[in-house]
């Protein structure tokens, strides 16, 4: 009997099978190193990628420099010029803050990474006013509940609570330190808005700014404890002004991808 032979106007689909396995291929021979497909274990990371550690401990810092570089950054340290560091990405600018702040031993570096909506603003301070209209909210409705001696009493003796609802920036918590100077990266600030080199000038001159939310506030109440940026820690500002005790170590990068205002590379080093 003679099988059936497909019409010419039919279509053949060809049958896939899986491949044979008695061949014994199993691939490339696994490296001695290899996890992936291979026979060792996923082993500890390196020291700068161990990143719980790095929390609670400087990454230890192996930037090497020419006697060049180093005397450039020892002439802003003296200066208290911002050093502004030109290069290609991953050439370690941004590493260059925290070798700085290791090696004079002035703690974490206070980071700044800017980008095309980044203000002056953001950098010096944040007011939290929704979080403070609705805290005096809940508090017009306690008191709504005590009886009038009782208020009285209570808003003779209450200070002012805006504290609790401003928090220092990166650029406001280093010109607000008291103690030592802090270091300071702002990182890729050549991706900033036109007008941001300009407004970081007058800061970095002056030293100082002003918070109006508290300079606007009845002269007893014009002295605050705020929060700074990285922990719980506070820093008392009088009369709404911030002014800088010790200059901070300002360290700022750029991938060169603009020009920068004459004005504002004359004040760097």
């Amino acid at each position: 009997m003679n099988p059936t032979r497909p019409r010419p106007d039919e279509e053949t689909v060809p049958v896939s099978h899986p491949p044979s396995t008695e061949s014994g291929d199993t691939g490339p021979a696994p490296e001695s190193w290899w996890v992936f497909r291979g026979t060792a274990e996923l082993p500890d990371p390196p020291p700068w990628r161990r990143f719980p550690a790095s929390r609670r401990h400087p990454r230890a810092q192996h930037h090497l420099m020419s006697a060049d570089e180093i005397a450039v950054v020892n002439a802003a340290l003296h200066l208290r010029r911002p050093l502004l560091v030109t290069g290609r990405p991953g050439t370690g600018k941004s590493s260059l803050a925290r070798a700085v702040a290791e090696d004079l031993g002035l703690g974490d570096v206070l980071r700044w990474s800017v980008n095309s909506r980044s203000t002056l603003a953001d950098a010096l301070y944040r007011y939290d006013a929704v979080g403070r209209l609705r805290e005096a909210s809940l508090q017009r409705e306690r008191e709504a509940l005590r009886g009038p001696a009782r208020r009285l009493r209570r808003r003779a003796g209450h200070g002012s609570d805006i504290g609790n609802y401003l928090r220092l920036g990166p650029l406001g918590t280093a010109l607000a330190a008291t103690d030592r100077p802090r270091v300071l990266l702002i990182d890729e600030i050549d991706k900033s808005d036109i007008d941001l080199p300009n407004d970081l000038l007058v800061v970095l001159e002056e030293g100082e700014f002003e918070i109006p939310e508290l300079s606007r506030l009845p002269e007893h109440q014009q002295t605050a404890d705020v929060l700074v940026t990285g922990g719980r820690e506070r820093v008392r500002v009088q009369r709404g002004l911030v002014s800088c005790a010790h200059f901070p170590v300002v360290v700022m990068t750029s991938n060169g991808e603009r020009e920068f205002p004459p004005a504002f590379l004359r004040r760097c080093v």
